[in-house]
């Protein structure tokens, strides 16, 4: 989906907070799932700070502002991540609007 919606603005990142989770652990798991999206390290303290406990997946849809538009506890299928996140990309950036 990441490659497929690039050019709509979707950009995926995924956080990994295992405390087993090095670098070589992580590449392979996004070999055997086909991941083609950034996944950062962080530690357990992020995932402790965002409400997600271990193996429990948590994803937050973030707008072209950067807001927090949604927040998905555990897994979804294609259909229902399309669902989610197509009408976020069919909305139009805000633009700022400069003040004096």
């Amino acid at each position: 989906m990441q490659r497929e919606l690039k050019e709509q603005g979707l950009e995926v990142v995924g956080v990994s907070t295992a405390p087993g989770d090095t670098v070589e652990v992580i590449k392979d798991f996004q070999k055997v799932l086909k991941q083609e999206y950034t996944v950062l390290r962080g530690a357990e303290a992020v995932g402790e700070k965002f409400g997600n406990g271990p193996g429990l997946p948590v994803t937050y849809l973030i707008d072209r502002d950067g807001r927090i538009r949604q927040k998905i506890d555990g897994a979804r299928d294609r259909a229902g991540w399309e669902a989610a996140v197509k009408p976020l990309l069919e909305e139009s950036p805000t633009t700022a609007q400069k003040t004096n």
